[in-house]
Protein backbone atom coordinates (compact mmCIF):
# COMPACT_ATOMS: atom_id res chain seq x y z
CA UNK A 1 0.00 0.00 0.00
CA UNK A 2 1.44 3.19 -0.78
CA UNK A 3 1.43 6.33 1.36
CA UNK A 4 0.14 8.64 -1.63
CA UNK A 5 -3.44 6.46 -1.24
CA UNK A 6 -4.20 6.88 2.48
CA UNK A 7 -2.56 9.99 2.77
CA UNK A 8 -4.92 13.33 3.69
CA UNK A 9 -4.27 15.40 0.44
CA UNK A 10 -5.48 18.37 2.37
CA UNK A 11 -2.84 20.40 4.14
CA UNK A 12 -3.39 23.51 6.08
CA UNK A 13 -0.85 25.84 6.66
CA UNK A 14 -0.07 29.04 9.10
CA UNK A 15 2.14 31.67 8.37
CA UNK A 16 4.99 31.36 11.06
CA UNK A 17 4.35 34.99 12.19
CA UNK A 18 0.87 34.36 13.13
CA UNK A 19 -0.39 33.94 16.88
CA UNK A 20 -1.64 31.07 18.58
CA UNK A 21 -4.89 32.22 18.96
CA UNK A 22 -5.21 31.82 14.83
CA UNK A 23 -3.65 28.41 15.05
CA UNK A 24 -5.97 27.38 17.23
CA UNK A 25 -9.14 29.00 15.14
CA UNK A 26 -7.68 26.91 12.09
CA UNK A 27 -7.44 23.84 13.71
CA UNK A 28 -11.14 24.12 15.43
CA UNK A 29 -12.60 25.29 11.99
CA UNK A 30 -10.59 22.88 9.83
CA UNK A 31 -11.23 19.85 11.76
CA UNK A 32 -7.46 19.13 12.30
CA UNK A 33 -4.75 18.44 15.12
CA UNK A 34 -1.85 20.04 12.59
CA UNK A 35 -0.68 22.76 10.88
CA UNK A 36 2.40 23.18 8.54
CA UNK A 37 4.20 26.42 9.59
CA UNK A 38 5.45 28.36 6.58
CA UNK A 39 7.44 31.17 5.86
CA UNK A 40 7.52 32.85 2.72
CA UNK A 41 10.40 33.28 0.25
CA UNK A 42 10.89 34.42 -3.13
CA UNK A 43 10.33 30.51 -4.43
CA UNK A 44 7.14 30.50 -2.51
CA UNK A 45 5.67 29.62 0.91
CA UNK A 46 8.23 27.01 2.47
CA UNK A 47 7.50 24.66 5.08
CA UNK A 48 9.41 25.52 8.90
CA UNK A 49 7.99 22.72 10.52
CA UNK A 50 4.29 21.34 12.15
CA UNK A 51 2.59 22.43 15.06
CA UNK A 52 0.12 20.66 16.59
CA UNK A 53 -3.16 20.92 19.11
CA UNK A 54 -1.09 19.05 21.51
CA UNK A 55 2.15 21.81 21.13
CA UNK A 56 -0.64 24.42 21.98
CA UNK A 57 -1.44 22.44 25.12
CA UNK A 58 1.80 20.85 26.56
CA UNK A 59 4.00 23.37 25.57
CA UNK A 60 1.57 27.06 25.97
CA UNK A 61 -0.58 26.06 28.77
CA UNK A 62 1.43 23.49 30.90
CA UNK A 63 4.13 25.75 30.92
CA UNK A 64 1.82 28.98 31.80
CA UNK A 65 3.36 30.92 29.00
CA UNK A 66 1.30 34.16 27.79
CA UNK A 67 -0.09 33.32 24.41
CA UNK A 68 -0.36 36.45 23.04
CA UNK A 69 3.18 37.14 23.47
CA UNK A 70 3.91 33.76 21.35
CA UNK A 71 3.88 33.14 17.53
CA UNK A 72 3.28 29.82 16.07
CA UNK A 73 7.03 30.26 14.22
CA UNK A 74 8.12 30.36 18.00
CA UNK A 75 6.14 27.05 19.19
CA UNK A 76 6.23 25.34 16.21
CA UNK A 77 8.39 21.71 15.96
CA UNK A 78 11.36 22.04 13.75
CA UNK A 79 11.44 18.20 13.50
CA UNK A 80 10.12 17.71 10.56
CA UNK A 81 10.23 14.79 8.20
CA UNK A 82 9.08 13.43 4.95
CA UNK A 83 8.18 10.95 2.77
CA UNK A 84 7.59 10.41 -0.93
CA UNK A 85 4.01 9.25 -2.43
CA UNK A 86 4.95 6.19 -3.31
CA UNK A 87 6.77 4.66 -0.23
CA UNK A 88 5.22 2.16 1.60
CA UNK A 89 3.64 1.51 4.81
CA UNK A 90 6.95 -0.05 6.34
CA UNK A 91 8.82 3.11 5.15
CA UNK A 92 6.62 5.42 7.08
CA UNK A 93 6.68 3.59 9.96
CA UNK A 94 10.72 3.67 9.85
CA UNK A 95 10.17 7.02 9.26
CA UNK A 96 8.57 8.14 12.06
CA UNK A 97 10.68 5.54 14.31
CA UNK A 98 13.90 7.39 13.45
CA UNK A 99 12.84 10.82 13.06
CA UNK A 100 10.87 10.26 16.34
CA UNK A 101 7.27 11.97 15.11
CA UNK A 102 3.92 11.07 14.43
CA UNK A 103 3.02 13.10 11.20
CA UNK A 104 5.11 13.28 7.74
CA UNK A 105 5.03 15.81 5.10
CA UNK A 106 4.04 13.72 2.01
CA UNK A 107 5.98 15.19 -1.30
CA UNK A 108 5.57 14.19 -4.86
CA UNK A 109 8.13 13.43 -7.40
CA UNK A 110 8.91 17.31 -8.01
CA UNK A 111 9.58 17.43 -3.81
CA UNK A 112 6.48 19.43 -3.65
CA UNK A 113 4.52 18.68 -0.42
CA UNK A 114 1.27 16.93 -1.65
CA UNK A 115 -0.19 15.57 1.47
CA UNK A 116 0.72 14.40 5.52
CA UNK A 117 -0.06 11.15 6.54
CA UNK A 118 -0.38 10.51 10.34
CA UNK A 119 0.10 7.85 12.82
CA UNK A 120 -3.23 7.61 13.22
CA UNK A 121 -3.64 7.25 9.49
CA UNK A 122 -1.19 4.75 9.37
CA UNK A 123 -2.85 2.68 12.66
CA UNK A 124 -5.95 2.59 10.13
CA UNK A 125 -4.34 1.19 6.93
CA UNK A 126 -2.37 -1.38 9.36
CA UNK A 127 -5.94 -2.40 10.93
CA UNK A 128 -7.28 -2.86 7.18
CA UNK A 129 -4.79 -5.22 6.50
CA UNK A 130 -4.88 -7.05 9.78
CA UNK A 131 -8.63 -7.11 9.27
CA UNK A 132 -8.05 -8.36 5.51
CA UNK A 133 -5.75 -11.45 6.92
CA UNK A 134 -8.41 -11.70 9.97
CA UNK A 135 -11.61 -12.45 7.26
CA UNK A 136 -8.99 -14.99 5.10
CA UNK A 137 -9.15 -17.33 8.13
CA UNK A 138 -12.49 -16.39 8.87
CA UNK A 139 -13.43 -17.32 5.05
CA UNK A 140 -11.66 -20.16 5.05
CA UNK A 141 -12.98 -22.15 8.30
CA UNK A 142 -16.73 -20.80 7.04
CA UNK A 143 -15.34 -23.08 3.58
CA UNK A 144 -14.20 -25.62 5.62
CA UNK A 145 -17.65 -25.97 7.50
CA UNK A 146 -20.00 -25.85 4.78
CA UNK A 147 -17.90 -28.62 2.69
CA UNK A 148 -18.01 -31.04 5.82
CA UNK A 149 -21.69 -30.14 5.83
CA UNK A 150 -22.08 -31.28 1.89
CA UNK A 151 -20.12 -34.32 3.12
CA UNK A 152 -21.93 -35.65 5.44
CA UNK A 153 -25.84 -34.69 4.49
CA UNK A 154 -28.22 -37.23 4.34
CA UNK A 155 -29.12 -39.45 2.09
CA UNK A 156 -33.01 -40.57 3.93
CA UNK A 157 -35.91 -38.36 4.49
CA UNK A 158 -35.72 -37.23 7.61
CA UNK A 159 -38.45 -37.77 10.28
CA UNK A 160 -40.61 -35.77 11.60
CA UNK A 161 -41.21 -36.12 15.49
CA UNK A 162 -45.17 -35.11 16.25
CA UNK A 163 -45.37 -34.47 19.88
CA UNK A 164 -48.83 -35.60 21.83
CA UNK A 165 -51.28 -33.54 23.03
CA UNK A 166 -51.03 -33.35 26.83
CA UNK A 167 -52.66 -36.45 28.13
CA UNK A 168 -52.36 -38.76 25.13
CA UNK A 169 -50.22 -41.55 25.62
CA UNK A 170 -46.94 -42.41 23.43
CA UNK A 171 -44.91 -40.99 20.45
CA UNK A 172 -45.64 -41.70 17.11
CA UNK A 173 -43.17 -40.51 14.02
CA UNK A 174 -44.41 -39.67 10.38
CA UNK A 175 -42.25 -39.76 7.54
CA UNK A 176 -41.96 -36.60 5.38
Amino acid sequence: MKIGSICRRTVITIDSASPLTEAARLMRDSHVGSLVVTTSTPQGPRALGIVTDRDLTINVLSRGLDGAGVTIGDLASDAIASIAEESDLSTAIATMKSAGVRRLLVVNGEQVVSGMVSFDDLMAACAGIINGLADIIRLGAEREVREAAKQQAPQTPPVLLRIPAMGTAGWGTALA
